[in-house]
């Protein structure tokens, strides 16, 4: 994505708004409650921050969050325009690039009243003007407007939608109409896929239909295809939230949504069309389920201090090798470490290395892989799927990084293009990473073709990254967590789910993916994700319609309100409560108030400082176990008794599936969560939807502990699959290395080294027959 361009805002300077606090005019928002010249300052501040937002730009991103962002924006502002010595009315364009840098052009404006500025309501056509009562809460009739229509039509897009100052659309049809810019004269720009107005040219138009004022429906975020196409207007959202119409339908935040039904409708001919299926989530074979692991993943992975005591916590860092920000302040960063010894819960055979946390510590929470085909033929390849996450990443075919059976091959592809300008690099907390090249090429899922998705392969990757990851992650957060940059700067690009949506082949009822998991102690049924289409069965079979909730994506993950938790009919309130969903997790991770309330009803659970978090005795049965529902918007859903007990801590105890978030201010709801509940990721819409989803049958019996003789099988096992995907792999690529003038003298060796390796699958064999049908503990992995 370019960044030959910046958004801006242009908005109103006026020394008469300081009046404004101690005013009648109650309704006027933002300005009502500061003492401020600017006028709706902190609606201007928004519509530059959803712009930051949907191109991902990070340090724009950081410039506007927040209070700190909004003062900081009103102090720069005052700053450059002389606030102190200007007595008239300015009209201020605000400018902020890729980078954050901010810069403010002003020009003079004519003095208006403050009626004109916060009208209480819209009068009628005819109704009298009073325009010398001040007020009298009612706009002023002038100046009055010639207004035009457009000769030519305009796309809608991203540059619709957003104030940027790539304004060609806008300049072309004002020079068209003939109109300067002082001239009393307006022209409607129409959009060219429906002959609808989608906006003035330099104003927000309102209508007078069926004896109501209406105005061009314009989505809070940019969803094609969702609206007018117009801009995301400052004084139209005032007008929309603030005046007391009863004469004015002018919806701002949606259209009326689309009945289910229908919904289904469109879905169903979508899936007949393209042929779409079911993805299979397959329980990935090298996953083992660690409790503490998992939880030092987390810690990891978003890099959050804990609040309850354990082995592994963050530690202020000074990067030596670094460039300091400030001069006299150097780089420094929270790096993951733990105490020594190592715990035992981890690994009591590991050597005491003080504060380094390895890949033994911790593990990659792929605990289901799906098939993905990408490339010209295809190639298939078994990938996570992230919803915490944004890059589509794969081990490069060369570089031998992969554990997966499967690398992709992009010089077996037609359709791949190397993009040399671009890379990417994720690193976390431990100094773990994974980088390497980017390229574009097909992707299909679920029967579903997407078009020039970048692609990035890995040329250098810690073995944090690498482990039982299959053959790559596939990210369906929002695409400013993507991690690609373009000669150097952060350059985010499209996820899958936002390739698929800008296609046009792809109707707006079906811009989504859903979700469905199932727990590995069951057997009967499938796990899968859909993409562009709704199971519509298995939301009849839960008796319930769908709940939605309004995602907030400022920070790139499916982020909801969620503000009360009941435990066995307990409610505890959480205001202002924010938790994601992420299929990245296993565990569901809540504040530590939530959690004590928790386990003080689960008889026998402690905490374990040993193994950094709440533990529960597996004698327990599923009556002793509570009621627990986290909400999910404004409906509460509960997690099943089964997700409560995550995986076995010790011959005594499980390790509990929830767990303290420590300082993360946010919850992160996790499969213990999502194995619950059916999952609607729509993305189109910018919502989160469930129904739920609880199995009749929980199985609480924890498997068995494993012999001497079921462990050693187990660990022969892995060793065997390591051991043979090495053989095939060097088989492999010593031949295709060479030219084909000499690949015949090294397809001996080659043959050579592949006999050594039948001997591998053999010895496996034998050890899977010597587990026999033990189906427990260590065995039940290995066999």
């Amino acid at each position: 994505m370019d960044a030959d361009f910046q958004f801006f805002s242009s908005l109103r300077y006026d020394p008469s708004l300081r009046d404004v606090p101690n005013s009648s005019f109650t309704h006027a928002g933002w300005n009502h409650i500061n003492t401020s010249p600017l006028y709706m300052l902190d609606y201007h501040r928004d519509r530059m921050l959803r712009a930051a937002t949907y191109w991902g730009w990070s340090e724009a991103i950081a410039t506007l969050s927040g209070d700190a962002g909004l003062k900081q924006l009103e102090t720069f502002i005052l700053r450059n325009i002389g606030d102190e010595s200007q007595q008239t009315p300015l009209r201020v364009k605000v400018t902020v690039s890729k980078d954050g840098n901010m810069s403010v052009i002003t020009g003079p404006v004519p003095q208006t009243t403050l009626s004109n500025l916060y009208p209480q309501r819209f009068p009628a056509p005819g109704h009298p003007f009073d325009d010398t009562a001040a007020e009298s809460h009612l706009p002023s009739k002038t100046p009055e407007y010639e207004v035009v229509i457009a000769d030519l039509r305009t796309r809608p897009s991203e540059y619709t939608h957003f104030k940027t100052t790539k304004r060609e659309m806008y300049d072309t049809a004002r020079e068209r109409a003939h109109i300067n810019l002082l001239d009393k004269k307006e022209v409607l720009i129409i959009n060219e896929e429906d002959g609808s107005i989608m906006e003035g040219s330099t104003t927000t138009p309102y209508l007078w239909r069926d004896g109501k004022w209406v105005t061009p429906i314009v989505s809070r975020d940019y969803r094609p295809k969702s609206d007018s196409g117009g801009q995301d207007g400052t004084s139209r959202r005032w007008a929309l939230e603030r005046i007391k119409h009863s004469n004015m339908y002018v919806p701002w935040r949606e259209p009326k949504p689309t009945p289910v039904s229908s919904i289904f409708q469109v879905q169903a001919a979508l899936r007949q069309e393209f042929g779409l299926t079911k993805v299979k989530a397959i329980r990935n074979k090298n996953y083992t389920p660690h409790g503490t692991k998992s939880y030092v993943r987390l810690l990891n992975r978003f890099g959050f201090q804990p609040t309850k005591p354990g082995p592994y916590f963050h530690k202020c860092t000074i990067d030596k090798n670094t460039a300091p920000r400030l001069i006299g302040l150097p780089r420094s960063h929270n790096a993951l470490v733990r105490k020594t010894p190592v715990p035992p819960a981890v690994d009591a055979s590991q050597p005491d290395v003080p504060g380094e946390v390895t890949a033994e510590d911790q593990q990659n929470d792929s605990m289901y892989l799906c098939e993905v085909s990408i490339g010209t033929p295809a190639q298939k390849l078994m990938l996570d799927f992230d919803t915490g996450s944004s890059d589509l990443w794969l081990p490069g075919w060369l570089s031998g990084l992969g554990s997966g059976p499967n690398n992709f091959d992009p010089s077996k592809s037609s359709t791949f293009k190397p993009d040399g300008d671009k890379a990417w690099m994720i690193t976390y907390g431990d100094g773990s990473s994974a980088s390497g090249n980017v390229g574009t090429d097909v992707v299909t899922i679920g029967g579903l073709v997407i078009k020039d998705q970048a692609v990035e392969l890995a040329t250098q990757m810690s073995a944090q990254f690498s482990q039982g990851a299959g053959d790559g992650l596939l990210g369906l957060a929002f695409p400013m967590l993507n991690t690609i940059t373009t000669n150097g700067q952060h350059d985010p690009q499209p996820t899958p789910i936002v390739n698929m949506i800008n296609q046009s082949d792809i109707p707006k009822e079906a811009e989504l993916f859903t979700s469905c998991f199932y727990s590995s102690r069951d057997k009967e049924q499938d796990s899968f994700y859909t993409f562009g289409w709704i199971d519509d069965e298995l939301v009849k079979a839960s008796g319930e319609d769908i709940t939605w909730a309004d995602i907030d994506n400022s920070e790139g993950f499916w982020m909801f309100p969620s503000e009360s938790f009941t435990v066995n009919g307990q409610k505890i309130a959480a205001s202002g409560n924010k938790a994601i969903a992420d299929t990245g997790t296993t565990l569901a991770l809540v504040s530590d108030s939530v959690c004590d309330a928790l386990y003080k009803q689960i008889k026998g659970s402690f905490y374990s400082e040993e193994y950094q978090g709440y533990l529960i005795p597996n004698t327990i049965t599923a009556d002793d176990l509570p009621d627990f529902s986290v909400a999910v918007g404004s409906k509460e859903f509960v997690i099943q008794k089964e997700g409560l007990l995550f995986a076995p801590a010790d011959s005594k105890n499980w390790y509990g599936g929830v767990q303290s978030r420590g300082q993360n201010p946010f919850d992160i709801l996790g499969d213990t969560f999502l194995k619950s509940i059916y999952a609607i990721w729509d993305q189109g819409n910018n919502r989160f939807g469930a129904v739920p989803k609880i199995e009749q049958i929980q199985n609480i019996t924890p498997p068995a502990e494993g012999s001497g003789a079921e462990t050693k099988c187990g660990s022969a096992q892995k060793k065997c699959e390591k051991a043979e995907s090495k053989c095939e792999k060097k088989a492999e690529s010593k031949c295709e290395k060479k030219a084909d003038n000499q690949c015949e003298t090294t397809q001996k060796k080659c043959e050579t080294t592949e006999a050594k390796c039948e001997t591998t699958p053999k010895k496996c064999e034998k050890k899977e027959s010597e587990c026999g049908d033990k189906e427990s503990g260590s065995c039940q992995t290995a066999c």
